[in-house]
């Protein structure tokens, strides 16, 4: 394990520390615990670890999201554990083919059990394999645009591999290991970042920003989640018209970095950090990368302080937007799976609808489409079918928004809920689901 030591002569470290993906890869045992947090996955270390198949036994592998390092195949998995924590166009087909296994989690729970003591209960990482950039003057590196956990998990991990790349951005906030914490460096000179080439907006999508515009203030604390609908928020200007946003979220979408640039967030009243932008990934494009390297405008911090839900609550209005897959009339929400089948994961949205629930001013979004499969099936439906994983209760129902509308559930009983949630589903449901409302909640 690297040990934190700045009187070391770096440089001479550093370079005694620099190796091939082979040779890294050699530093795994069979049985070993490999943790990856996402925006870090380096595809020639992993490339060159997949090849030892046939010299490896039981290596568990996590990460929010494990690139194909050609492992998802039967030959590997007796070599290989993969349990992705985010079902994606990576590792969603081998998840539900049952080749790669799945690992039910909020964000922070890989290190509950080390952080409270119970290291016997704790996953352990033996070895950690991390992203950065090259080192500064004074030995230390950056993890760049994704912290997450990996500075943490650096001080509990038996080994740390590194890929250190030129493209890496450098960031303010918690972001910074030195030289002496990091066992071995991969040199590699590859983007860290692509354009992502979106589709043109729909009239679904083009709906919900509007009625999230109404939902968000001048001086609110917005937190963005990933998805198709959420992600388009900023591209259709669901946030133009306010001023003075602050953002304190888990992560970005493409276009918020914009805002900042064009003075639509200014963090000018947030109660957590002042003129500052917060997050744990930033930016979504070279160009974002470009304005956030360097810019102590943004600052990038752990997630163990970022979906605490004590921490989010502190901001005091922030209007936590995420998207769902469906929600029930109850005001259930499903936001990973359809059934069992594991279609995206949990990401930040259980801990950010929390704790917007416990701010005293704080408002929970739940986005969803109305319909899904062309329009075929309602994403609002009577009951859950059996099976099927609840991620927000109907305990803390706050605000849901399609395109037809905003359903108000905050304090409502379930009738009433059954109603604000029957006036936003598509008009092709809605006499089904008042039927069905009529047989659940009424004698």
């Amino acid at each position: 394990m690297g040990r934190f030591d700045p009187t070391i002569d770096w440089r001479e470290e550093y370079a005694r520390r620099l190796c091939a993906p082979e040779q890294a890869a050699l530093q795994f045992r069979s049985g070993d615990h490999l943790w990856m947090p996402p925006g870090h996955a380096s595809l020639p270390i992993l490339e060159a670890l997949a090849a030892r198949k046939d010299e490896l036994e039981g290596v568990e592998v996590r990460a929010v999201i494990i690139p194909d390092a050609g492992w998802f195949t039967e030959e590997h998995m007796q070599a290989f554990h993969l349990a992705p924590q985010f079902g994606t166009l990576f590792d969603r087909d081998a998840v539900n083919a049952r080749i790669a296994d799945y690992h039910p989690y909020w964000l922070v729970g890989i290190h509950k059990a080390w952080d409270a003591g119970r290291e016997d209960e704790a996953w352990p990482i033996d070895v950690l394999q991390i992203r950065v950039s090259p080192p500064n003057e004074a030995g230390y590196v950056s993890l760049g645009g994704s912290v997450w956990d990996g500075v943490s998990s650096a001080k509990r991990a038996k080994k740390v591999i590194a890929e250190v790349n030129a493209n890496v951005i450098e960031t303010f906030g918690d972001s910074w290991l030195h030289v002496s914490e990091i066992d071995h460096f991969v040199p590699v000179d590859s983007p860290v970042m692509v354009n992502l080439e979106h589709p043109p907006p729909s009239d679904v999508d083009l709906g919900i920003a509007q009625h999230v515009a109404e939902l968000v203030q001048d001086g609110d604390t917005i937190q963005v989640g990933v998805g198709s609908h959420t992600g388009a928020l900023p591209r259709l200007g669901a946030f133009d018209e306010r001023e003075n946003l602050s953002y304190f979220a888990e992560l970005t979408v493409e276009g918020l970095v914009p805002l900042v640039e064009r003075g639509v967030i200014t963090g000018k009243y947030s109660d957590t950090h002042p003129d500052k932008f917060v997050a744990t990934v930033i930016g979504n494009t070279p160009d974002e990368h470009a304005v956030v390297h360097q810019n102590p405008a943004f600052e990038t911090y752990g997630i163990e302080y970022l979906l605490d839900p004590r921490q989010i609550s502190r901001n005091e209005r922030i209007v936590a937007i995420n998207g769902a897959l469906t929600a029930d009339l109850s005001g259930q929400m499903g936001v990973h799976t359809i059934g069992p089948r594991v279609y995206a994961g949990v990401g930040g949205h259980l801990a950010f609808a929390m704790g917007a629930y416990l701010a005293p001013k704080g408002r929970y979004v739940a986005v969803l489409p109305s319909t899904s499969r062309d329009g075929t099936i309602s994403t609002i439906m009577p009951q859950f079918e059996p099976g099927q994983i609840v991620t927000v209760p109907r305990d803390i129902a706050d605000t849901v928004v399609t395109e037809y509308g905003i359903a108000r559930l905050l304090g409502k009983t379930v009738r009433q809920r059954a109603e604000e949630l029957i006036s936003v589903a598509h008009p092709d449901f809605r006499a089904e689901l008042r039927k069905a409302a009529q047989n659940l909640f009424w004698p």
